[in-house]
């Protein structure tokens, strides 16, 4: 009786192991030459995109953890195109992103939930230009073998950041709303 019961009890434990590994989430690595991270502005009513050429982020996701699946994203924010070299130009000053003190930019997420206007949300800390902000990420996943695809787009106000100052500072010239579009190809990591 003792054994039938070990032998039970361990099958049981093997079991609830291996719904538990299945559950938990997966390690995922950008394909840079098929994601993009990119922005919609506005300058004098029309607009126009650009994009961040380099960024990376450990990924952890499975529809299945959610409580356990994080987001830790770094951007290099001196590789950001703006569509023309005027605006190129003026992005590496002070009023702007000041590079020279603030290279980068990072989004950490506290909680990835299942979402009101998407299957998903990512709430977590953005800190671009020194200033920190809790922003709320909607987004879509989807799982094709060992690859994954994410699309999300959320709205910022670039002066919760400090970004455009002086001559800048109101949004006659560059609107104050920034849309950033998220466009991930990822692979399982082995």
């Amino acid at each position: 009786m003792g054994y039938r019961w070990v032998v039970g009890a361990g099958g049981l434990y093997l079991a609830l192991a291996f719904a538990a590994v299945q559950a938990a989430p997966g390690a995922w690595a950008i394909q840079h030459d098929e994601s993009r991270l990119g922005f919609i502005a506005t300058q004098e009513g029309e607009a126009f995109e650009g994009e961040f050429a380099e960024f990376d982020a450990e990924m952890r996701f499975s529809k299945d953890a959610l409580d356990e699946s994080r987001f830790d994203v770094t951007v290099d924010v001196t590789s950001i195109d703006a569509g023309n070299s005027q605006r190129n130009d003026l992005l590496p000053d002070e009023e702007w992103f000041f590079f020279e003190r603030f290279p980068r930019a990072t989004y950490v997420t506290s909680t990835i939930r299942e979402g009101d206007d998407a299957p998903f949300e990512a709430v977590g800390t953005l800190t671009l230009r020194g200033v920190e902000r809790e922003i709320t990420l909607p987004f879509e996943w989807r799982t094709e073998g060992d690859r994954a695809f994410m699309q999300g787009r959320v709205t910022l106000n670039r002066r919760h950041f400090d970004i455009g100052q002086g001559e800048w500072a109101d949004d006659d010239t560059v609107a104050y709303p920034v849309e950033v579009v998220v466009d991930l190809t990822l692979e399982r990591r082995k």
